[in-house]
C-alpha cells in the first residue's frame, strides 16, 4: 500500500501535432504531414523522457490523473497510440488512477482510437466541439461541421467514456440565440462536462495577425457568460470552476490538480509542470519545439525554464487558484494558514471582506472568524478584478 507521506502526481502529456492550425489557437503544435516519421521520432523522445523521470524517482511514478492533450492527439494513428499507451504503462504506476483524459477532434477520432482507449487506462474523452453552428465553425478554422461533432459525442458515449465538450463564445456576429442553441444541443447530446471559453485573440495566431490590421468587432462576452451560468445550472451542470460546468461527480479531476496547486508532471515539448517541495513550489516548462525535444538524446530532462514560488507569492497564487473553483479557499488552520502562515491568511481574508458582499461568500466559525471564502456566480464574472485585488493587497 502506498505510504500516506509518499507524493502522488498528475501527468500532462503533450501531443504537439494537428491536421491544420485553427485560426484562434495559440497552443504550440505543428501540422502532421503524410507519414508517421516525425511523430515516431517524437514518441521515441517522449519514451526517453519518461524513462528519465522514472529513473529520477527510483521506480514507477504513482499517478492520480492523466491528461493527454495537444495539438490533436487523435491525429496519431492507432499504431502510434499503442506505443504511447505502452510508454505510459511502462514508466508510471497506474494503480491509483482516478481519471485519464484524452483530447479528441471530431474529425480524426475513430472507432479504432476509442477501442484502444477502452482497453487501456482512458476514462474520459474531451472533444473540441467549439460551436454547433457551421458558419461559426468555418470562421474558427475548424475542420468539422456540427453533425460530425454530434456524431463524435454519440460515439464516445457509446463506448462508455465520460465525455466533455469545449465551446467558445463571443465570436464576431455571434448572437445569444446562436450561443443558446450550441449550449442546448451539447447538453442534449448527453455530455457530462462543458468547458466554455470566451474567444481570446492572441498575437501570434491567424486571428491575431488579422486583427492587428483591422480589430475584430466581437460582442461583449459578459451576457454570453452570464447566460451560460444560468442555463447550464438550469440543465443540471453546476459551475465548479470559472470556465467549467459539470454534472455532480463528473468534474475534471486533472484540472482541479492545477487549481489546488498539486503535483503535475510534464511530458513532451512545451508541456508545463508544477512540483510541491518542502519550502517552495517548482514550476517548469519543457523545451518548446518538436525538433528541440527530439534533439535531446541524453538522459537529462528537457526543462527549458523554471520558476521558484516561495512565501507570499506561493500563498497568494494558491488563494487565487482556489478562488477559481466553487469550493474557494479553506482558511482553517490545518489547511491554508498551516501552509502559508497567519499573516498572509489575514491579508487575503481582509481583501475579500472588502469586496462587495454579492461577489464573495463566507463560511464562519461560531466566533465569526472566516473559515472558507468563495466567489459567487456574480463574483466569477469579475474574477480577474478580485484576483488583482489579492495581488495588489
Amino acid at each position: 500500500m502506498r505510504s500516506m507521506m509518499q507524493p502522488i502526481f498528475s501527468l500532462y502529456v503533450h501531443v504537439p501535432f494537428c491536421a491544420a492550425k485553427c485560426h484562434y489557437c495559440a497552443f504550440y503544435s505543428v501540422p502532421l504531414r503524410a507519414g508517421d516519421a516525425l511523430a515516431r521520432s517524437y514518441l521515441a523522445a517522449l519514451k526517453g523522457e519518461a524513462r528519465t523521470l522514472r529513473s529520477s524517482w527510483g521506480g514507477k511514478i504513482p499517478l492520480r490523473t492523466i491528461y493527454i492533450g495537444g495539438g490533436t492527439p487523435t491525429v496519431l494513428s492507432p499504431d502510434l497510440w499503442r506505443g504511447l499507451i505502452k510508454t505510459v504503462t511502462e514508466f508510471f504506476d497506474l494503480s491509483h488512477i482516478e481519471e485519464a483524459t484524452v483530447e479528441a477532434n471530431p474529425c480524426s477520432m475513430s472507432d479504432s482510437h476509442l477501442a484502444l482507449w477502452r482497453g487501456a487506462f482512458v476514462t474520459r474523452v474531451s472533444l473540441g466541439v467549439q460551436s454547433l453552428d457551421d458558419d461559426e465553425l468555418r470562421w474558427l478554422g475548424r475542420l468539422h461541421d456540427a453533425k460530425t461533432a454530434l456524431r463524435a459525442i454519440e460515439k464516445a458515449l457509446s463506448y462508455g467514456f465520460d465525455v466533455s465538450a469545449d465551446a467558445i463564445f463571443a465570436l464576431p456576429r455571434q448572437t445569444l440565440r446562436a450561443w443558446r442553441n450550441t449550449c442546448a444541443q451539447i447538453i442534449s447530446s448527453g455530455v457530462g462536462h462543458i468547458s466554455a471559453y470566451q474567444l481570446t485573440v492572441e498575437p501570434d495566431t491567424p486571428l491575431g495577425r488579422l486583427s492587428a490590421d483591422a480589430p475584430l468587432a466581437a460582442p461583449d462576452g459578459y451576457p454570453f457568460y452570464r447566460f451560460a451560468q444560468w442555463y447550464m445550472e438550469k440543465k443540471g451542470l453546476i459551475q465548479y470552476e470559472i470556465s467549467s460546468f459539470a454534472k455532480p461527480g463528473l468534474e475534471c479531476r486533472h484540472n482541479l490538480a492545477y487549481w489546488r496547486q498539486e503535483n503535475v508532471l510534464a511530458l513532451g515539448s512545451s508541456a508545463w509542470g508544477y512540483i510541491n517541495r518542502a519550502s517552495d513550489g517548482f514550476r517548469y516548462h519543457n523545451v518548446k519545439t518538436v525538433w528541440e525535444y527530439i534533439a535531446l538524446t541524453d538522459s537529462r530532462l528537457p526543462i527549458a525554464d523554471a520558476e521558484i514560488l516561495t512565501g507570499e507569492k506561493r500563498g497568494g497564487e494558491a488563494a487565487i487558484l482556489a478562488l477559481r473553483t466553487k469550493w474557494g479557499v479553506d482558511f482553517k488552520k490545518e489547511n491554508f494558514a498551516a501552509r502559508f502562515g497567519d499573516a498572509l491568511t489575514e491579508k487575503v481574508i481582509s481583501v475579500l471582506e472588502n469586496i462587495p458582499p454579492r461577489l464573495v461568500g463566507f463560511e464562519r466559525d461560531e466566533r465569526g472568524n472566516v473559515e472558507r471564502a468563495w466567489l459567487t456566480a456574480s463574483g466569477m464574472r469579475v474574477g480577474n478584478a478580485i484576483w488583482g485585488e489579492i495581488v495588489e493587497g
